[in-house]
């Protein structure tokens, strides 16, 4: 099989899961706008997209090897490019959460497939760690790349027709997975005695526990940013909805950058000490953006480039976040056996998905019975916990691997 072919197949359809799942902010903001419904209505739409991810990952993610990694990414593309149609084609809000819900289950089973086959590709640590970060930079890219399709439409058309675009983006992936083989050889024998149960297998070990841990708490605070930013760009810098738009594309660049970035690092530093100094940096950018904009006021801004310093500088928040979701993931799935990363991908995304949808419905809740403002201390909390969480978790994975003979 050609690792080329394979990683360029991955990096496509990650990218345009990307733009599907990190533009819900955007969504959220139009639909309470074109469809009169409240804050923390239009705030479960993240639910429908996190829920649907944990529910099929739950009962499905150790079945995966036995299907096949190829044919659920076909299969999960296929499905991708359906709901986009249906969602350019009716606009109406019950067309918003049925996209969301499809999207996060398409997602659930195309993720255990991916990380699965990172592992079939790549042969230590270093080597898992830094395509990782390099994956999920390109998925970040993707992040980056939604929000300006939309920004566009949103200016010359009406938001819904972004849909037809993403449509034709998810028929191309399809056609490259089709024509791109993968050896799953490695892993057909193990398949066969996939069942519901491997998954749940993996938390006798301390390892895992600590990890749900640090995936659960890093998600909360990645979804707390990514789907409450427009808003608070809108009501604090008074930046336009396709200017908020293209504002969170500039989180999602952070992110990228940050994660091509780690890519690099991670052959060359231990791990932990460049997570560390991320969320410090994570912790005091929000701490001083959030005293320097009590009571702030301004006018409104007819060009991005007019808005206020702060906003480019917040929106710069995600280059502290971007490269510990990919790490923490690569040290778990190093560790295992390859039998079991499939399972353990269902775990991770279980988790992820309460984590996600946790912070959305937390920031939701402070921000309509507070103000979005004082709704983005809450952040903070999580940014702190997940710091000194670390700590012990390098110190059962360091010990987990020493002690099963894995990477």
């Amino acid at each position: 099989m050609s690792k080329l072919k394979i990683k360029v197949s991955l990096f496509l359809s990650y990218f345009v899961l990307a733009i599907l799942l990190n533009t819900v902010g955007i969504v959220i903001a139009q639909v309470i706008e074109d469809y009169n419904v409240s804050r923390l209505t239009a705030g479960t739409l993240e639910a429908f997209k996190d829920l649907s991810i944990m529910v099929v990952s739950f009962a499905l993610a150790s079945l995966v090897p036995k299907f096949g990694y190829r044919r659920t990414m076909i299969y999960g593309l296929i499905a991708l490019t359906f709901g986009c149609i249906l969602i350019a084609s009716i606009t109406e809000y019950w067309s918003a959460p049925l996209l969301y819900a499809i999207t996060g289950s398409s997602f659930a089973l195309m993720k255990v497939s991916v990380y699965s086959t990172v592992g079939l590709i790549t042969k230590s640590q270093k080597e898992h760690t830094g395509f990782m970060n390099t994956l999920e930079g390109v998925f970040m890219t993707g992040s980056l790349t939604g929000p300006l399709i939309f920004s566009v439409m949103i200016s010359f058309s009406h938001w819904n027709n972004t849909y037809w675009v993403i449509a034709i983006l998810t028929a191309l992936s399809l056609v490259l997975m089709i024509f791109t083989e993968i050896d799953e050889s490695v892993v057909k024998e193990e398949a066969k005695d996939s069942s519901f149960l491997k998954m749940f297998a993996l938390l006798k070990y301390p390892m895992v526990w600590v990890f749900i841990i640090c995936a659960f708490l890093y998600v909360m605070i990645e979804q707390s940013f990514g789907t409450w930013l427009p808003t608070f760009n809108r009501e604090i810098f008074n930046l336009s909805q396709a200017q908020s738009a293209s504002f969170l594309s500039i989180y999602a660049g952070s992110i990228a950058l940050s994660r091509f970035l780690a890519g690099y690092l991670s052959k060359r530093f231990s791990w932990l000490g460049i997570q560390l100094v991320y969320l410090v940096g994570a912790f005091l950018l929000t701490f001083i953006i959030l005293i320097q904009t009590i009571d702030f006021t301004t006018t409104g801004h007819e060009n991005w480039y007019q808005a206020p310093p702060l906003a480019f500088i917040f929106s710069m928040v995600g280059f502290f976040l971007g490269p510990i979701y990919p790490t923490i993931c690569s040290i778990v799935l190093s560790k295992l056996e390859r039998g079991k990363q499939s399972s353990m991908t269902g775990l991770i995304i279980i988790f992820s998905a309460l984590g996600g949808t946790s912070g959305s419905m937390i920031i939701g809740y402070f921000s309509q019975n507070f103000s979005v403002h004082n709704a983005f201390y809450f952040p903070m909390i999580p940014i702190a916990l997940l710091a000194f969480t670390l700590i012990p978790y390098k110190k059962l994975s360091d010990k987990f691997g020493i002690e099963h003979h894995t990477l």
